[in-house]
Order: structure tokens, then sequence, then C-alpha cells
């Protein structure tokens, strides 16, 4: 193994949650969409299903329908509040995606200058890092071979 492999990895802490706005922005918009069509299929389904029960018991499901209102009302809230957290969930996740992606590009920016000792440190937690084992894994093979035919 080369030095550079032997050195402890850095500890990254960052403090912006957008890192790449758009990848994330993307993958926020893909899941908050996924919940609202399971949001709107629930609510075609649950006012399918009292509008049967109206058509086929009318005197036992009208008290139900007499307070519709204020049901919906406290049941938007509840959706509301849902979303909110859907967002922040999916901002977090998104973060856990883009993060490892901007370092992926940083550090290949860097070696398509000439830098090959450069490596991918990821943090705990985050996605790719089997990618980031077989990138560095790869470079550290490239390097040696650099420093082989430049001894040759």
């Amino acid at each position: 193994m080369n030095q550079t492999s032997q050195q402890p990895r850095p500890q990254f802490k960052r403090r912006t949650i957008f890192i790449k706005k758009n990848l994330q922005l993307r993958y926020m918009m893909m899941i908050i969409l996924s919940v609202l069509c399971g949001l709107a299929i629930m609510t075609f389904e649950l006012t399918a299903t009292l509008n049967d029960l109206f058509d086929t018991y009318p005197v036992l499901v009208q008290p139900i329908y007499d307070q519709f209102i204020p049901i919906a009302a406290g049941f938007f809230y509840k959706i509301a509040i849902y979303l909110l957290f859907v967002v922040l969930i999916s901002a977090i996740l998104s973060h856990k995606m883009a993060g490892p992606v901007y370092h992926f590009e940083r550090v290949c920016k860097a070696i398509a200058k000439g830098d090959f000792s450069q490596r991918v440190h990821l943090r705990k937690g985050d996605q790719l890092t089997d990618l980031q084992e077989d990138f560095n894994a790869m470079m550290d093979r490239v390097e040696a071979e650099i420093n082989k035919n430049k001894q040759s």
C-alpha cells in the first residue's frame, strides 16, 4: 500500500443541506410526488366508499356527512403536517445521496488535472460507500502503475 491509503480519513462536517441543489430537488420531488399520489388515491377511495355507504344506508351515514367538514379540516391539517415531515425526510435522504456525488465529482476533477493521489472519503452513513472503496482501490492500482512506469 502507498502512503495515501494509510493516512487517516478526514472528518467531513457538512453545514449546508443543499450541496447539489438540482439533484437533491429532483430526488425530493420524486419522493413528494409519490406520497401525494398515494394520498390522492387514499382520498379517492375514502370518498368513493363514503358515497357507496350513503347510497346504500342514507339514514345511518347522514350523521357522518353532517360532521364531514370538521372531520375533513382536521384530516387536512394532519396531511399538511405529514407532508412537512416528508419534505424534511426527503431533504435528509437527498443530502445523503448528493454529498457523495459531490465528493466523487470533486475528486474526479482533481484526478483529471493530474493529481492521482486523490481519494474519495465519505462520512459514515453516506450512500455509495461500496463505490468509494472500489474507486479508491482502482486509484491505488492506477497510481501504483504510474509509479512503476516512472521507475522503468
